[in-house]
């Protein structure tokens, strides 16, 4: 008999039924020939510090850096009668084989195998590997089962992930805990994630708005009335132009048209699709995820979590049988039905082979004409945007003429510009797709934004472009009525979850280091698989909060971005990662080479940042001495404070006023100078009274009741 292992409830029920395993037991399905059961997500995971060692329990800098010479795993806790059964029926002495059916990628791959090992299972194990729970597709797959031992080098690249993120995770939360004296949590990919959104945040701070003009001529000819617009930037000058343009002739300079056309764009990959489910429906990441993997799950659409918005050459029929097939589906806008030429569509766009790495884009099933309305709102919706996908990437290009007109009005040169459509092509299908959204029932509560309730937003349209009347060069214009409209330049606009997934998405691509960039092309923050998590986590862990549509940063991130170096916040982490990982699938390095990479630059890391230090027996650091009795000085949250407590009353704030009406931060070397030698040099102190900064030298002053701070001005500062 053979055990099948699934990732969820769901899905082993799904494979249960196809494959004729139709008694339900405690935890399984059986059959005559298979035995299929579950795992719930993670039924294992990597252990705490503590459990290695119970001193760990504690935060101390000086037991860093936490590197396991052993790795341990345990059952995930709430899922151990699970587990039991998965173990009991692996040992059964009635199975003599296993299939690993857990999602078709990297982290489905991880899941299996350390549910394998820590059973201590040793039978012989192969692998289902499909897209589609389709009956014909999990037949299909049982039917070209691939050894199991054939996805080690994917599971060794799964397994140094995991690893690599608890050893930077678990030690540099605490070194920057420490530093700071509060919770702080590290991730790989969260800290960096977090950062965008900080820095964008201080982009927007910081923005210095001007002022600019736009002058435009109104115009007429043979009844067809038109505008040409100038930019100009200051108001002097726009003034200036009114004054000399307005009422006069305006000159023909120069004339262009030309012949557009406009594909339309490639299916939907998961990250894609999330970011057009926020913008046009206002779900979030993990709403979109949820909604399409229980979409997949019903055999309505295929694998959700796929970073391919292509199709292999073998689905050309099959994905020309779905298009047809959704013309049939009752909840297509009737003008969708009605109109749509499949005489028009191309299937060869949708196809690219060396695009398509473990799984295609996601599209329809051919079962997907058949489903209700009656699913859940969220579902619905992002199945009609998959379907109306296929519908308009397989369709018409969008084609019109553009026109270019520069006119010369008293040596000023204005544009104007338009476009004729030759073709609508599949920009009507998309309208047909914003009609339905619009008339569509609300979505379901909890989605991203305050917008509960309301109807899915339409998707943004082009705005539409003036027609130019047709004109020859040297032809003239009898009257242009200039006038000018003062603007000013915008900040950048806070994250949504649609822009902050393109930005994860394509985060490889501000690495400075182009040799670097080049190798690691297509990487991006996290996987499409993981970037819903990400977001829901930094917002729940109080990084980030959300505001409407937008996702702001806390004070919290402001901290954490303001702390760690720039290579563990910024993309430059995870893309050496990824670079390596990949090595290791395609077995160009070995594991052991990657980890060992990462336990040297945490040593480095957390050696840079203590050096120099001294602790006390309870791992605290020991700041200095007091000046006033001798004993120890501590960090902590709001202060630097004598161990002596109240007999001694020793304090230097944190938000000394002294220090902050120069605007200058008092940072630990700075308290470790006024401890041993009474004094530091300053620079960039910031006066008010003359809104500039200076230099100077700041002295501590103890009177043994309070701890003041003084300026001196040396005629030689030698700074």
């Amino acid at each position: 008999m053979k055990l099948v292992i699934a990732e969820k409830p769901s899905v082993a029920a799904e494979i249960a039924k196809v494959m004729g395993a139709d008694k339900r037991g405690n935890g399984f399905f059986k059959g005559t020939e298979y035995v299929v059961s579950w795992c719930v997500g993670h039924l294992v995971e990597t252990v705490m510090p503590e459990v290695y060692d119970k001193k760990y329990q504690k935060w101390h800098i000086m037991d860093l850096p936490i590197i396991p010479q052993e790795w341990k795993y345990q059952v995930s806790a709430g899922v151990q009668a699970q587990f039991g059964v998965v173990k009991m029926l692996m040992e059964s002495d009635d199975i003599d084989e296993i299939i690993c059916a857990t999602d078709a990628g990297r982290e489905g791959e991880l899941i299996f195998r350390l549910v394998y090992n820590q059973a201590e299972c040793t039978k012989s194990f192969k692998r289902l590997w499909i897209s589609s729970m389709e009956t014909k597709a999990i037949r299909d797959g049982f039917a070209k089962l691939k050894e199991g031992r054939e996805y080690d080098r994917l599971y060794q690249a799964a397994l140094c992930r995991l690893q690599a993120d608890w050893l930077v995770g678990i030690n540099f939360s605490r070194l920057f805990a420490c530093m700071a004296n509060a919770q702080i949590n590290i991730g790989r990919v969260q800290t960096p994630t977090v950062n965008l959104i900080v820095e964008r945040q201080r982009a927007i701070d910081q923005f210095d708005s001007k002022p600019f003009y736009i002058l435009t001529a109104a115009c007429s000819h043979d009844g067809m009335n038109f505008t040409a617009t100038k930019r100009v930037e200051s108001k002097e000058e726009s003034e200036q132009i009114v004054e000399k343009c307005h009422g006069k002739t305006a000159q023909v300079a120069a004339m262009t048209q030309a012949p557009v056309k406009e594909n339309p764009s490639a299916l939907y990959d998961l990250t894609t699709l999330q970011r057009e489910a926020n913008k046009m429906l206002g779900l979030s990441a993990q709403q979109t995820l949820d909604a399409t993997q229980n979409l997949y799950e019903k055999k309505l659409v295929t694998y959700p979590r796929t970073d391919s918005r292509y199709l292999t050459a073998d689905m050309k029929d099959s994905a020309g049988q779905i298009v047809k097939s959704l013309l049939k589906a009752p909840y297509l806008d009737k003008q969708t039905s009605s109109h749509y030429d499949l005489n028009h569509i191309n299937i060869e766009r949708l196809i690219n082979d060396k695009k398509v790495t473990d799984h295609h884009a996601i599209i329809p099933t051919i079962e997907a004409w058949r489903a209700s309305d009656k699913l859940p709102k969220n579902e619905f919706h992002i199945l009609l945007l998959i379907v109306y996908k296929l519908l308009t990437s397989a369709y018409l290009p969008h084609e019109y003429i553009k026109t270019e007109l520069f006119l010369n009005i008293e040596g000023e040169e204005f544009k104007a510009t338009g476009r004729q459509i030759t073709e609508n092509g599949f920009k009507e299908i998309t309208a047909q797709l914003s009609e339905l959204l619009k008339s569509s029932p609300k979505t379901e509560e909890g989605s991203s934004g305050k917008g509960k309730g309301k109807k899915p937003k339409k998707k943004t349209e082009e705005k539409a472009e003036e027609i130019i009347p047709a004109l020859t060069e040297g032809q003239t214009i009898q009257r242009a009525d200039v006038t000018s409209k003062e603007k000013s330049t915008q900040p950048p606009k806070p994250y949504t979850e649609d822009t902050l997934l393109s930005a994860m998405e394509n985060a490889m691509k501000t690495l400075e280091d182009e040799e670097l960039k080049k190798e690691v092309a297509g990487a991006g923050l996290g996987t499409p698989a993981t970037r819903a998590g990400i977001i829901e986590r930094i917002i729940k862990t109080g990084f980030v909060e959300r505001k409407g549509k937008n996702l702001l940063p806390t004070a919290k991130a402001y901290e954490v971005v303001d702390l760690v170096p720039e290579k563990v916040k910024s993309a430059v982490l995870t893309a050496e990662w990824e670079q390596k990982l990949e090595q290791i699938y395609k077995g160009e390095i070995e594991s052991r080479e990657f980890i060992d990479g990462i336990i040297d630059f945490v040593d480095e890391m957390v050696e840079s940042y203590t050096e120099g230090c001294v602790f006390d027996e309870r791992g605290r650091e020991i700041i200095g001495k007091c000046p006033r009795c001798g004993k120890n000085i501590y960090e902590g949250k709001k202060n630097y404070y004598c161990e002596g407590g109240k007999e001694c009353g020793f304090t230097i704030w944190k938000e000394d006023k002294f220090f902050l009406s120069k605007r200058k931060p008092l940072t630990r070397p700075m308290v470790k100078a006024f401890l041993e030698k009474g004094r530091i040099k300053a620079v960039n102190l910031y006066s008010e009274k003359k809104d500039t900064t200076y230099s100077a030298y700041i002295f501590m002053e103890d009177t043994g009741q309070y701890v003041n701070f003084k300026l001196y001005f040396p005629k030689n500062m030698n700074f």
